[in-house]
């Protein structure tokens, strides 16, 4: 399969961006598993189920997602993907008033199947204090 992380990280933000919990859950590999996704600053690893619920939230968000590619390394059938998670939000509906996030994301996607699925994430602050740069009530799915 051919693979093209910055494709796969626009595709992944804009079925956020819009509100599609359908089109978001096909980037991950839910039922692998295998499945995990760990986001350090909130403390909590997720399975399959747990994020796929968490992945409804999509409908109702409020923030803007955008990826920078910061590395993209291809073993066979999986690549690991390490990338700047940028999230946007106004804070209480506010025009001006942005709230942003930035988070750091590695994502282990599968690259057997069909489509580019992730199968593994940890999301984490890359500042010293996750109140620097990340908000607890932002998700990363």
């Amino acid at each position: 399969m051919r693979f093209d992380p910055d494709k796969f990280l626009t595709h992944y933000a804009d079925a956020f961006n819009g509100r599609d919990p359908e089109r978001l859950r096909t980037f991950f590999a839910l039922d692998d598993p295998r499945f995990s996704v760990f986001e350090e600053y909130t403390e909590k690893l997720f399975d399959g189920e747990t994020y796929g619920a968490i992945l409804e939230g999509a409908f109702d968000a409020t923030e803007e997602m955008s990826f920078d590619l910061l590395r993209c390394d291809r073993f066979g059938d999986f690549a690991i993907i390490h990338a700047d998670q940028n999230i946007v939000d106004e804070v209480g509906g506010e025009e001006g008033v942005l709230l942003e996030a930035r988070i750091r994301a590695s994502m282990w996607v599968v690259l057997s199947g069909e489509e580019a699925r992730v199968v593994a994430a940890r999301f984490f602050c890359p500042l010293s204090s996750p109140d620097d740069a990340c908000s607890r009530d932002i998700s990363t799915g």
